[in-house]
């Protein structure tokens, strides 16, 4: 939806269909993909397409609607709740995958957004870039990281990932992780602050979200999105890397010690197959 067209709707219908969109294209999906016959490289890129943009989508046109804190909160408890009570017992798989994906994206979205608009200033995203990147990286190329838990695990992957129906039979395919969509939500939540360009920014997410689909299907293993992700917010938004100077120090100190950090969990990696 043009950022024009939904200035025209209510905050409370924007908020309402962006975090709806997921889970009514995956109930519809349910329906009709199974009957939808195609290539199996085909199959899993429409998989991975609709897993991804359908809640990239989504959280954009949520966070177009500011709400207070308490109502992002009220929103956000029982998502986590739903969350929870799934990893402990899961229903029919169909239920499962649309409570999953709903419960994922109002939760990002409620946290997320909400914390993006509090971010004091626009180039502050550099850094939480540079940040968030690193510790993905570093939280699945580590054996004990909790991405490199999830992607070890397919009930985790379960409930803390979006997933949705591959054509032409009933697996499930997962995409984006719970970390990935709140560190979304917190862009389009900056965005919506600071006037950023939102369709760049809506693009930005979704071409690094495709990188790393990209990248994990050529080489066969689990990528970190946040990394192509941050990757192209940084490189697309060039506002946000003038930093102010007050900042400067803060921010330059907080990127070293995560780059440091990501560069030691890769040469951890290199040394231990050697």
């Amino acid at each position: 939806m043009p950022a024009a067209a939904a200035r025209r709707v209510s905050p409370g219908l924007r908020c309402g269909l962006g975090l709806a969109l997921t889970p009514v294209a995956v109930a519809v999906a349910v329906r009709v993909l199974p009957s939808v016959r195609v290539a199996p490289l085909l199959g899993d890129i429409l998989s991975f397409a609709f897993a991804t943009a359908f809640p990239i989508l989504g959280l954009a046109l949520a966070a177009t609607a500011e709400v207070s804190l308490a109502v992002a909160l009220s929103i956000a408890a029982p998502a986590a709740v739903a969350l929870i009570a799934l990893a402990w017992r899961q229903p029919a798989p169909t239920i499962t995958l649309l409570l999953v994906d709903g419960a994922l994206v109002a939760l990002a979205w409620a946290l997320g957004s909400s914390l993006g608009r509090r971010v004091q200033h626009a180039s502050h995203l550099f850094p939480a870039c540079v940040v968030a990147a690193c510790a993905d990286l570093v939280s699945l190329l580590s054996p004990e990281g909790p991405s490199h838990a999830i992607a070890a695990s397919d009930r985790a992957l379960s409930v803390l990932t979006v997933g949705f129906p591959v054509p032409g039979g009933d697996a499930i395919s997962p995409a984006l992780g719970v970390g990935d969509l709140l560190f979304i939500a917190l862009v389009f939540g900056v965005a919506r602050r600071h006037g950023l360009p939102y369709a760049r920014c809506l693009g930005l997410c979704l071409l690094g979200t495709a990188l790393a689909g990209a990248a994990s299907a050529r080489f066969g293993v689990a990528v970190p999105a946040l990394v192509p992700i941050a990757l192209a917010v940084v490189l697309g938004l060039p506002v946000i890397r003038e930093l102010r100077p007050a900042d400067r120090s803060a921010a330059r100190v907080s990127m070293l010690i995560a780059g440091s950090i990501a560069l030691a969990t890769i040469a951890r990696g290199v040394l231990s197959q050697h």
